[in-house]
């Protein structure tokens, strides 16, 4: 991997700088930050906005990486944009990612769309996606993830993602503690930007959550909006609602969404991969999870919908990462823990997976397997009807699995 914005500068500025003139909202974070892109484009779509997304990672497929108005970039037009790109890769040499970048800022100029949501792929100060033309920057949360580049702090992870931030562009943040949250304010002071916090801004309560979807209210400085209803679960869901409804709030000055519109798109959105409610018997859900506190917000929506003697969770995981606690509490949040080495390099292997997890004589029984394909098989024999699958870990994990399934 490769950090840093010269390549992505040479190779914007070879194609008319696509990026510039186009109002934008930039989304950096360690966890929510797809949910939160997702979930703001859904309020501006709502509003009326034609409406550029663009994601990092994707799961299947490179084109769900850039969307307009939701629908991902047709394939011959990608591929017609990656050529034209390429034609001066020897003088202007980039990344897969700075390309994709790249490619989602002509998409998005083509098709003349009114705003554009991007989501950061690592970090903020070094990552392509600095570059547009935001408007507002957003950030989702900070936790411990990808320490190798970010920082092995909070602090130092936070100063990585503060890099998004610019002159002119307000930064809505939802953060974990009150320390970040002043050194956040600190940092934008200096700037002379408005600093939002989302965290003493805004009041929700989660309502009624099923597999098909959740109701909770929200309220903002700018009004109540009363009880909401969204197909993504989980109560991390509502704190990115509430990050994504403050954010659209402050990038539509002259518009402020209404009531109808923040309904109409926070019912709207929905997010493959994300606690992924799958139909059919038993439940099988797909969740791209893969730091401690993301895990182990899925394992709490996991409980609020099943009890742990009815669930059986599949899990596969990249050898870097840190779980924390998280395998103690799986073992306590499932009857079956199915334990899978993923394809990709640099994934934990069968016996790294087994060291992670404590053996015990109370919680779930914990099984190695060689991998997907045989995770998937016994699965399908452990599970009956009434009871949940959770596949979890990474993109790779879920790409894995539903090649399989």
């Amino acid at each position: 991997m490769r950090l840093g914005l010269d390549n992505i500068t040479a190779l914007l500025r070879s194609h008319g700088d696509p990026q510039t003139g186009l109002s934008s909202i930039l989304v950096a974070g360690t966890n929510g930050k797809g949910s939160v892109t997702t979930f703001i484009s859904a309020i501006l779509r709502a509003a009326g906005l034609r409406t550029g997304t663009f994601y990092s990672p994707h799961l299947f497929r490179v084109n769900e990486r850039i969307r307009v108005d939701g629908e991902e970039i047709p394939s011959p037009d990608l591929d017609r944009i990656i050529r034209k790109l390429r034609s001066g890769y020897d003088k202007t040499p980039f990344t897969f990612f700075e390309g994709v970048t790249a490619a989602a800022a002509i998409w998005f100029r083509e098709r003349k769309v009114d705003a554009a949501v991007y989501e950061v792929g690592l970090g903020g100060r070094l990552d392509a996606t600095r570059l547009v033309d935001a408007r507002v920057t957003v950030i989702t949360g900070i936790a411990i993830d990808h320490s190798e580049h970010l920082g092995k702090t909070r602090a130092r992870i936070l100063d990585e993602k503060l890099g998004i931030t610019r002159p002119g562009a307000p930064l809505v943040a939802n953060l974990p503690t009150k320390a970040l949250e002043k050194r956040a304010a600190g940092h934008c002071a200096g700037m002379g930007i408005p600093f939002y916090p989302v965290s003493r801004e805004t009041e929700s309560s989660k309502g009624i959550m099923t597999a098909g979807g959740m109701t909770f209210s929200l309220s903002t400085p700018l009004r109540d909006y009363g009880e909401l209803r969204s197909g993504m679960i989980g109560r991390h869901q509502v704190s990115n609602a509430a990050t994504a409804v403050r954010a659209a709030e402050i990038f539509l000055p002259g518009r402020r969404p209404g009531m109808a519109v923040v309904r109409k798109g926070l019912a709207k959105a929905l997010f493959a991969g994300r606690f992924q409610v799958l139909k059919g018997e038993p439940r099988v859900i797909l969740d791209v999870s893969h730091n401690e506190e993301a895990l182990s917000a899925s394992l709490d929506t996991l409980l609020s919908l099943s009890p742990p003697e009815r669930n059986v969770i599949v899990f596969g995981v990249m050898a870097r990462k840190q779980l924390g606690r998280f395998p103690e509490k799986a073992i306590c949040s499932a009857r079956e823990i199915i334990l899978v080495p993923l394809k990709e390099k640099g994934a934990a292997g069968r016996d790294e997976l087994v060291a992670r997890f404590p053996a015990g004589r109370i919680g779930a029984t914990v099984r190695p397997v060689g991998g997907m394909a045989g995770a998937i098989k016994l699965a399908g024999k452990l599970a009956g009807p009434g009871d949940t699958v959770l596949i979890l870990g990474s993109h790779l994990a879920v790409e894995e699995a539903v090649a399989r399934m």
